[in-house]
């Protein structure tokens, strides 16, 4: 990832709304910056980058129109699958990262979110990360990554976007070491069938979780040891 997001703030804004223009964001995505919330040190504040709003603009596809909410309908997505996750399994932690809420900031409406954290307090890591550093899927990842299918399963989780740079493996306030989705979640499709049946939903996120594991084997491909 990136770590510049070009800046272009909103003109106007409410005088409370967080300043993170001059910041350095932590994490730059294909649609989304993410910065340290300069109040909070255990949340994270995902803002959608100023270049992609053209997206949504007067010429944009008709399909990109029809949201009401706009460019941020993925906010509401991944808000909405939090609160159905826990609603419908509430004896369960879903494991997705945990939704706190909306803000101002200057690049507009800000999605906060709980920080998944290392033992020493940083940024978790990628499953991506962790694959490459220990040269593949040891025994330990392997555990982990069955807990994790577990439990989106347990909890029905809606996957919309699933690959091994949005999930990481960290702590939150609900415990750990786990791997947790990031972001990605929630239904996307027109004809909501995951929504409908959980038995489908269910069969999709299997699909999904195994093709996942292929593309981050062809993507991060491991040289065999020499010698």
């Amino acid at each position: 990832m990136d770590s510049h997001v070009e800046s272009s703030p909103l003109l106007t804004m409410p005088a409370s709304a967080l300043r993170l223009a001059a910041l350095t964001p932590l994490a730059v995505g294909q649609l989304r910056a993410v910065y340290q919330h300069p109040q909070n040190r255990d949340e994270l504040v995902k803002v959608i980058r100023p270049e992609m709003l053209a997206r949504w603009g007067k010429r944009a596809r008709w399909i990109k129109r029809l949201p009401r909410a706009m460019h941020y309908v993925g906010y509401l997505r991944e808000i909405k699958e939090y609160i159905a996750a826990r609603a419908r399994t509430p004896g369960l932690d879903p494991p997705i990262a945990r939704m706190i809420g909306i803000i101002d900031t200057d690049f507009g409406l800000g999605l906060v979110t709980e920080k998944v954290v290392d033992a020493n307090g940083a940024l978790a890591p990628t499953l991506a990360v962790m694959y490459e550093k220990s040269r593949g899927f040891t025994p330990a990842i392997h555990a982990a990554l069955a807990e994790f299918l577990e439990g989106l399963l347990a909890c029905n989780v809606i996957v919309g976007d699933m690959h091994a740079w949005n999930i990481v493996y960290g702590t939150d306030s609900r415990g750990g070491n786990r791997f947790v989705m990031i972001d990605g979640f929630g239904e996307k499709h027109a004809i909501p069938l995951s929504s409908m049946s959980r038995a489908m939903n269910r069969y999709r996120t299997k699909r999904v979780f195994a093709r996942m594991l292929v593309r981050l084997q062809e993507l991060v491909p491991i040289a065999a040891d020499s010698g």
